[in-house]
């Protein structure tokens, strides 16, 4: 967490920039959709409906987007700046080591999106009741299914090094999980981190508590989760040990 929180304040250059390309791609977006929706003469009424659902979901996107894309892009940093061997080489598994990592990322980054949903709001005029524990408890349980997705790409970037192109082709395929909407309710509830999404989405759209949800509801999100995260792990593990074998922990 120190380590995450110094970066952010000493590259804080990077750091405005990123939140700025998060705020300017919404707004392209925004205006793009809202501005396409009156060209079609679409009723008022229903654009505020479709626009109020994009502004959840591109708040529910950012946090997946960062979520995935540190696992990643941390390993590759490491392995450029000569540290991913010697982090193998600790007492601690290199999967524990990520995973923990992630975890005070994800603290920092729901900060972050935090900060991006109130300029967001007050740029869109949308008022949203938003209770705190309902969002955070789902993206909590929820984002461990995305963790495990960043763990196989992890894997991937300790073999082959460079994977930019493949992670920013996933990152945006990532939007598709948010708005696909499969007649099949098994493959619905398969979908990384869909079941926490739609609990974020009626909790800031209907005022949803934690309590309204049923038992089902949390044991369908735990399930997503765990199943993504486990594959991840068992993944990650396996390229790890390809790349101890083939020597590439510490070069890049």
């Amino acid at each position: 967490m120190e380590k995450t929180v110094k970066e952010l304040s000493r590259y804080r250059f990077n750091t405005i920039s990123e939140i700025l390309y998060l705020y300017v791609l919404f707004l392209a977006m925004f205006l793009g959709i809202k501005s396409f929706g009156t060209d079609f003469g679409i009723s008022p009424i229903d654009m505020g409906k479709n626009l109020e659902g994009f502004v959840v979901g591109y708040f529910i996107w950012t946090i997946m987007v960062m979520t995935y894309s540190g696992v990643a892009y941390g390993l590759t940093n490491d392995a450029a700046r000569g540290t991913l061997e010697q982090l193998n080489m600790s007492g601690i598994k290199l999967s524990t080591i990520v995973t923990v990592r992630s975890f005070s990322d994800l603290l920092i980054n729901l900060i972050v999106s935090g900060a991006l949903l109130f300029i967001i709001i007050i740029t869109t005029n949308y008022r949203f009741e938003i209770k705190v524990i309902s969002i955070l408890l789902p993206i909590f349980i929820g984002i461990f299914s995305i963790l495990g997705i960043g763990l196989i790409f992890g894997g991937l970037a300790l073999i082959f090094k460079k994977i930019q192109s493949l992670l920013n082709i996933v990152q945006y395929s990532l939007i598709a999980f948010i708005m696909v909407s499969p007649e099949n309710k098994v493959i619905y509830n398969l979908l990384p981190f869909r079941p926490a999404a739609d609990a974020v989405m009626i909790s800031m759209r209907s005022g949803f508590s934690i309590v309204d949800f049923s038992i089902y509801d949390y044991g369908i999100m735990i399930g997503n989760s765990a199943l993504y995260l486990s594959i991840g792990l068992f993944i990650f593990n396996k390229c790890v040990k390809v790349a101890k074998m083939k020597g590439l922990l510490g070069q890049y």
